[in-house]
């Protein structure tokens, strides 16, 4: 164990072989991912830590851009973590102490997760070495107060949790952040808020060991009070296909080689026409016919990159637009993986059965290239 860590550790007496285990939630589009990863930067290089994520729908984007960081990392995908893969978790926790041995683990969940199962099924693994440091809530300042109100994951998440991290609060106004800050302390006055930086994210110092007082196992029976309840019946089992529709797309290069990469300022146009009230979130990989421009892109194109060969006659991205906001990020890695494919995209929002001929025409697909579901609640 390395020496770093013991200024990690948590204020509960723990063994040396226990690992610490801080778990991220957030509503879609919130920027999980990338304050994990700035905090991965800032965190000792001697403190090993290992990520499991968990993604709706099956383009793995978030994944595949935390691979370009390379940090290593499992992926759970098409359920949420509290409910759909409620055993599966533990066989992956077990795993990855198993095979990377880390000094932390952080879990990032799904935008639809609720805090509390996911609380409660690591307790129960503390036999197993395994310790609840922290639930960590990020709150996206320009666009909580626009889904705070239908979404009742948001509000939970938000409510029952160690620290909520203030993301994206450098774009909003002044008047927006109060709103915004409003809005979460009518939910949660108690527990405190920090702004995380967009370039330095946030400090491993004050995230790590913070030894959370929440969600303790002899609470269980009052899971109601903790929105646990909600998982009580079938119908809540599902929950975050109650509050989201989900919209799949699958195209891949035909055995006849007649499939063509997405002309890039045309599906750059199609982004931009979304509608953001309705429009969550646009993730997967793409191959797009020519390079992105530079003011859409996460990172500059490496000129010098080893492997330069074109895929399907065009180059592949990893797609990530939250909010009408979007990055394009070149895929290095992996290539051989994605070389067949066009477009294995998901998008995320409310109320997009009307928009679905907007998104089948923005990606080209057709029908049978399209999964669909929508939301309960519609």
């Amino acid at each position: 164990m390395s020496v770093v860590q013991n200024s990690h550790k948590s204020l509960t007496v723990i063994s040396d072989s226990t690992t610490p285990v801080t778990v991220f939630t957030g509503f879609l589009g919130a920027g999980k991912t990338s304050i994990i990863l700035n905090l991965l930067k800032r965190a000792d290089p001697d403190y090993k830590i290992v990520l499991l994520k968990n993604e709706f729908g099956d383009a793995k984007t978030d994944s595949a851009l935390v691979r370009e960081s390379h940090v290593q990392i499992a992926e759970m995908t098409n359920g949420c973590l509290c409910c759909v893969l409620v055993g599966q978790m533990k066989r992956a926790l077990e795993e990855l102490k198993e095979k990377y041995r880390p000094d932390r683990i952080i879990i990032e969940t799904s935008g639809s997760a609720f805090p509390a199962p996911i609380a409660w099924q690591i307790r129960e693994m503390e036999p197993l070495g395994f310790h609840l440091d922290a639930i960590l809530t990020v709150i996206d300042c320009l666009n909580f107060c626009g889904y705070e109100d239908t979404s009742y994951t948001a509000r939970m998440q938000a409510q029952y949790t160690d620290l909520i991290l203030l993301n994206k609060w450098e774009s909003a106004t002044e008047r927006q952040l109060d709103l915004v800050i409003d809005h979460v302390n009518e939910l949660n006055t108690d527990t405190p808020k920090l702004k995380a930086d967009r370039d330095l994210g946030v400090d491993p110092n004050i995230v790590f060991g913070i030894d959370t007082p929440l969600f303790l196992l002899s609470e269980r029976d009052r899971s109601a009070h903790y929105g646990g309840g909600a998982l009580e019946s079938n119908d809540q089992l599902n929950h975050h296909k109650q509050e989201v529709d989900v919209i799949d797309i699958c195209r891949s290069q035909g055995d006849d080689f007649t499939s063509t990469a997405i002309d890039t300022s045309s599906f750059i146009s199609f982004l931009k026409d979304l509608p953001t009230d309705e429009v969550y979130r646009v993730k997967g990989i793409i191959c797009l016919s020519e390079a992105a421009p530079d003011d859409s892109s996460s990172t500059e194109i490496d000129t010098n990159a080893t492997d330069k060969r074109p895929v399907v006659n065009g180059i592949l991205y990893i797609l990530n637009h939250a909010f009408g906001r979007f990055t394009f990020t070149r895929l290095t890695l992996d290539i051989e993986s994605y070389k067949d494919v066009i477009a294995r995209i998901t998008v995320i929002g409310n109320g997009l059965r009307i928009h679905l001929p907007a998104i089948q025409k923005g990606l080209s697909a057709s029908k049978n290239e399209l999964t669909v579901h929508w939301a309960i609640c519609h």
